[in-house]
């Protein structure tokens, strides 16, 4: 934040200052502050942006924000909070703290962050919000309007106003924009949109994600079996889940746990240590192994020369391969449910194509360069060869692996973002260096 507070001013002065500011820039500036100057923001601040502030503060600095503040503000801010920031807040403290904030709801609100904190964390209904409208198909647009006008509160959400009938079940939509423009004497139910897209209680976050992609829309109704509206998920809690979710994993694909940049060298070493602990003995383990070439490291030393090549050109071909089909499942453009063979089959013949293109360019290049720079007693053919065949077999091999792997994981219930990392790695450069040792051995020994 470029602009600076100067906490020696007045209170009036700091109002205006802070009025001026946005939020999310008083959000980061509030880890900086001591706790008198923290006391000053929470007292000169009105209760709104106190809420959107506390919002934008990371987790694990709300529950300190929280506590500085009076009954009456931690009252106001609750008020004020939609009630999916909410439930969040809520789930990540303590059984303990939770009954405390939670009675200090109203009545209404509490019954709907209870229902929102009993949902499994994988549903679609986790992520909803319970603040929307719903208006009778049978109100004129004017008197309609006038009512979202009188009834609609701060944190509720009207860009959609979803319509049911007698019987409360939902029987389309309306967007504010297009009640604006109608003419009053209409009924909503001439004006109403009747093909709504929406998900169940019970349906994935991903099917959430995958229909709000697929039809574009701001917001979908979450509906019981009955077709009443429980709640709402919004392209804005789509985009955070799809945020927290890519963390996950890429800290997955890294093999490392929860990242937190507030904790110590020691413990995000302790918790990256042990991946790397298995792969250095997987890769002693290979070094110990690799010495039954010796012989064929001793008497073929341009081989070493095109070692890094080959482990580097299958471990990139592996990683685009693994990418695609965790990307894949993850936005269920993959069937999680049975083995993807035309997936399987696609990623096998990419890498056929793209093994045997760079193999040809390998063995190009390794023949012209023995030819003018020779090395050892072996013709510059002999070990382009090999240098063909060790490229094509190992990045076939990497490639394949890339999307089978990720597949078998999923099939057995095992998160397929794990099938990558040090471990990944270690294991195709195991295979890579068996290929290449050994068909240097079998074909110029």
């Amino acid at each position: 934040m470029s602009k600076k507070i100067n906490f020696k001013h007045s209170d009036d002065a700091l109002k205006k200052t802070f009025k001026s500011l946005h939020a999310y820039d008083l959000a980061v500036l509030f880890d900086q502050l001591d706790h008198d100057e923290k006391i000053r923001v929470i007292h000169l601040v009105d209760s709104m942006k106190l809420a959107d502030i506390f919002v934008s503060l990371e987790e694990e600095d709300q529950l300190e924000f929280f506590d500085l503040l009076d009954t009456s503000k931690k009252k106001l801010i609750l008020k004020n909070m939609e009630s999916d920031d909410l439930k969040a807040f809520i789930e990540n403290i303590d059984e303990n703290r939770q009954e405390e904030i939670i009675n200090l709801l109203s009545a209404v609100k509490r019954k709907a962050i209870r229902l929102l904190l009993a949902y499994d964390e994988d549903l679609a209904a986790s992520i909803m919000s319970t603040d929307f409208i719903t208006i009778s198909q049978d109100l004129p647009v004017k008197e309609a309007t006038d009512l979202i006008v009188k009834t609609s509160k701060e944190q509720d959400y009207i860009d959609t106003i979803y319509v049911i009938n007698d019987d409360k079940k939902m029987i389309g939509f309306v967007d504010l924009k297009q009640l604006i423009m109608t003419r009053g004497n209409k009924k909503i139910s001439d004006v109403m949109e009747e093909d709504f897209q929406f998900v169940y209680v019970l349906d994935s976050i991903e099917k959430a994600i995958q229909t709000v992609r697929d039809y574009d829309r701001n917001s979908i109704p979450v509906l019981d079996q009955g077709h009443h509206v429980l709640g709402i998920v919004t392209a804005d809690d789509i985009f955070d889940e799809i945020v927290e979710s890519s963390e996950e994993d890429y800290q997955k694909l890294a093999s490392i746990s929860d990242f937190d940049s507030t904790s110590s060298a020691i413990r995000r070493s302790a918790q990256r240590l042990p991946w790397l602990m298995i792969a250095v003995v997987l890769n002693l383990a290979t070094a110990s192994f690799l010495s039954i070439f010796e012989v064929t490291l001793v008497q073929v030393a341009a081989l070493i020369l095109f070692q890094p090549t080959i482990l580097g050109m299958s471990g990139n071909i592996g990683t685009q391969s693994l990418a695609v089909t965790i990307l894949g499942l993850h936005l269920e453009e993959i069937d999680s449910k049975k083995m993807p063979k035309k997936h399987v089959y696609k990623e096998m013949t990419i890498a056929f194509i793209n093994s045997l293109t760079l193999a040809l360019v390998a063995f190009t290049y390794v023949t012209v360069f023995l030819t003018i720079v020779p090395i050892g007693n072996q013709t510059p053919l002999q070990i382009s060869t090999v240098v063909f065949l060790s490229v094509f077999m190992s990045m076939f091999i990497a490639g394949s692996m890339g999307a089978l792997v990720p597949v078998i994981f999923n099939h057995f219930g095992i998160d397929p973002s794990a099938a990558s990392g040090p471990i990944m790695t270690t294991i195709n450069d195991v295979i890579t260096l068996v290929i290449y040792f050994g068909i240097a051995t079998l074909a110029i020994l």
